[in-house]
């Protein structure tokens, strides 16, 4: 294994050298990544880095924003605010990234990230999770059924205690910039999303999403449904209501019909129709009689309401009814309602 790995660097080495060092001046010089602030250590890193450089890079200009030590203390001021609305990059111009060119089958474009790591510790002498790694795609050679891909590596161990330090001091690092052996700058972001668990991210974000849409839908079709229902229970105890509400029509008929009694029976008819116009506006649409009695001024009603209780009340009102009280307990009926007996004295 280690033989394996010092072959590996000792070529990495090999094309740094013979590739050479980028021209006097600004090692960081030249095309560069996106905005971002830029954080350089000064010293070696396997000496331990007590101060770093901070450079704002905006639109391919660098701005120096200052030196700091990385004493434990928090690093803050008026330019660093400002420049911190940048994202934070960890910047090695003296650390190579590691790079080879890798080929792997077509078939592993769609999951590219995932058949990178399964095969990182066969390509490189690191496991996945040792290295801070990033992939590019470069070509497609259909002939041979390949896909080319450039992999930049950094492992974690060289930079590990910096990014501890840099932590602690408020600075976190979203990604991290070196040259490659060819000279260009390659950025490595410093979080490599596990595929999988990105993918199940991604279903659990669509399943809620669904939810979502079936409680919104529940909740604009409960009071429909609540309506409907209410209407279908109405128009079921219209129904129960049809026999009875016959019942008293039949005898209003019957009563309005009798002309051929004597004048005492014509009377008592006077009375009885009085009795039952005068209970037709006093007594509540949810009222009906299936009874009506009226003999030497005595009144009973028998029925059924949906609050008997009330009916006293709106009886006693009518200074030609006196006394009204029920003449039997009140029972509740299968459809809900009340059914009563009451009597009272009924005078013209």
């Amino acid at each position: 294994m280690l033989a394996e790995f010092f072959s590996w660097w000792t070529g990495q080495l090999t094309d740094f050298v013979r590739h050479g060092f980028r021209p006097q001046g600004d090692a960081w010089s030249g095309a560069r990544q996106p905005d971002a602030l830029l954080v350089v250590p000064l010293g070696e890193l396997a000496a331990g880095v007590a101060e770093v450089r901070l450079v704002q890079c905006r639109r391919g200009v660098m701005v120096p924003v200052g030196r700091f030590a990385l004493d434990g203390a928090a690093i803050n001021g008026p330019a660093l605010a400002a420049a911190r609305r940048a994202p934070v990059v960890l910047s090695l111009p003296g650390q190579p990234v590691l790079a080879r060119e890798v080929a792997l089958p077509l078939a592993a474009e769609q999951g590219l990230q995932t058949a990178l790591r399964f095969e990182m510790d066969r390509l490189t002498p690191f496991r996945p999770d040792d290295v801070f790694w990033d992939c590019q795609k470069l070509r497609r050679d259909r002939a041979r059924g390949v896909l080319l891909v450039d992999l930049a590596v950094v492992p974690k161990a060289t930079v590990a205690p910096l990014l501890a330090a840099l932590r602690r001091v408020g600075l976190a690092p979203a990604a991290l910039e070196g040259r490659l052996p060819d000279g260009r700058l390659r950025r490595i972001p410093l979080g490599q999303a596990d595929p999988e668990r990105a993918a199940r991210a991604r279903r659990l974000v669509w399943l809620a999403g669904a939810a979502c849409a079936v409680l919104a839908l529940a909740v604009l079709a409960t009071p429909l449904l609540r309506q409907s229902l209410a209407l279908q229970d109405a128009e079921d105890q219209i129904a129960a209501l049809r026999p009875s509400m016959a019942t008293v029509d039949a005898l209003r008929h019957r009563l309005a019909g009798d002309v051929g009694a004597p004048a005492a029976a014509r009377a008592h008819a006077g009375d009885t129709l009085q009795a039952l116009a005068m209970l037709t506006d006093l007594l509540p649409d949810d009222t009906f009689l299936s009874m009506l009695s009226l003999q030497h001024g005595r009144l009973r009603l028998e029925g059924q309401s949906a609050a008997a209780t009330r009916l006293i009340g709106a009886l006693s009102e009518e200074p030609h009814i006196r006394n009204p009280g029920f003449a039997a307990p009140v029972l509740r009926s299968d459809a809900g309602t009340d059914v009563f007996a009451i009597e009272a004295e009924f005078a013209r």
